[in-house]
């Protein structure tokens, strides 16, 4: 019977590795995902707020994905996310006041398009992303902070090109549900002039020939596949 009962265990080991196998191409995923966006800062003479090295707030983060698998290897995804952060007094210049003081909002939204390799077809499945979009930097003034008597400057919106790679796993539960934990890092090109004029009437002059923003982010999220 010893044998026998053997036997059956690993038939039924081979069928449940079966059922959890998912061939996944052509099949859509939507994924909605929340998390924390960290890093980056703005050098001096990369905006026209600021004459000196200001930071950006660490903040929440949330978006969506779309993805499309033309092979189980392969997927194609689009994603979007949003931080609603804020400029901060620079760590290493702290010369608008104290370290990591608000200075002004920041609204970051990230329009990105990335190649997927996701590695097996079991339940878990680990994948490595990379991609490039842009990134749409939307600043603002604070609102509790009064105008000076020569009146308010309203900064408009930037859209700049953006670099990005990641990775992470999937956790199926079945074919249609699951969950993503994801990491990924953006680059930002900000601009490339050697001079600035702010909004004060001064004007800012680097050697740096461009200037970027390094972020990364850490999102967790669902998994709905069809």
């Amino acid at each position: 019977m010893k044998p026998r009962v053997a036997l059956l265990f690993v038939l039924a080991l081979c069928a449940a590795s079966a059922a959890s196998a998912q061939v996944r191409r052509g099949t859509f995923e939507i994924t909605p995902f929340y998390g924390y966006l960290w890093g980056g800062h703005f050098d001096a003479g990369s905006n026209a707020l600021f004459d000196q090295r200001v930071d950006v707030e660490d903040h929440e983060v949330y978006g969506v994905g779309f993805g499309y698998f033309w092979t189980s290897l392969n997927e194609f995804e689009v994603r979007w996310s949003e931080s609603r952060t804020h400029f901060v007094n620079s760590n290493s210049t702290p010369v608008f006041g104290p370290s990591g003081q608000e200075l002004a909002d920041l609204d970051i939204d990230y329009y990105m398009g990335y190649w997927t390799l996701n590695f097996g077809h079991q339940r878990a499945v680990p994948y490595f992303t990379f991609g490039a979009g842009a990134a749409v930097l939307n600043p603002g003034r604070r609102t509790d902070i009064p105008c000076p008597p020569a009146g308010c400057f309203d900064p408009s919106s930037a859209t700049r090109f953006t670099a990005s790679m990641g990775g992470g796993v999937k956790l199926y539960v079945n074919r249609n549900f699951g969950f993503k934990l994801d990491g990924r890092v953006y680059d930002t090109y900000l601009n490339s002039h050697n001079c600035n004029t702010f909004n004060n009437g001064r004007t800012f002059c680097s050697n740096d020939h461009s200037s970027w923003m390094f972020n990364g982010e850490a999102t967790g999220g669902l998994v709905i596949s069809f």
